[in-house]
């Protein structure tokens, strides 16, 4: 009996760490964490964190310690932050900063300094204390348009068309006064 019971609960360890919700992966190496663990990734090597699914990847030369929130969203914090990529946005701080992603929405919200956001389209925002960057709206933004349409030459189009419209009216005797 009492080994039957000991080979459950070995069984029920074995299969907790396999399933862990925290993994780090670095120099090809994974190392796997209980759920709710600090994890403090220091600037050795580059390190792939994966904490309840936001994947964080952090370079070479940049310290970051990554936590659970009580509401389920996961904190990163760190000074300086420079290249650390936060699903497929790249963040970077002057200073101290702390900030919160949802698990499920992936949305970046600053707790403590400024955070800038690249988003994977190049689109840069600046983010402060007590704001979020939603990463569906930043996709919505930059896909309003076709990938073939040139905002500057769109741009430069429609000033050309308002100019010739004004011309055209001041030489017109017959157009209406508007």
């Amino acid at each position: 009996m009492k080994k039957s019971i000991a080979l459950v609960f070995g069984a029920l360890f074995l299969f907790s760490v396999a399933n862990a919700a925290v993994t780090v992966t670095r120099n090809g190496k994974t190392s796997k964490y209980e759920n709710g663990s600090t994890v403090r990734v220091t600037g050795q090597s580059a390190a792939v964190v994966n904490y309840n699914g936001v994947k964080i990847s952090v370079p070479a030369g940049v310290a970051v310690t990554i936590a659970e929130n009580a509401d389920g969203s996961v904190n990163v914090s760190g000074t300086n932050l420079s290249g650390v990529k936060v699903e497929n946005n790249t963040v970077s701080s002057t200073g101290a900063v702390s900030f919160s992603v949802s698990p499920k929405t992936k949305d970046i919200t600053v707790n403590k300094g400024t955070l800038v956001v690249q988003d994977a389209y190049g689109n840069t925002t600046t983010v402060a204390a007590g704001s979020s960057f939603s990463a569906t709206e930043a996709v919505a933004a930059s896909s309003s348009l076709p990938a073939f349409v040139n905002e500057a030459v769109l741009g430069e189009n429609t000033a050309s068309q308002q100019a010739t419209q004004d011309v055209e009216e001041m030489l017109s005797p017959s157009s209406p006064n508007n």
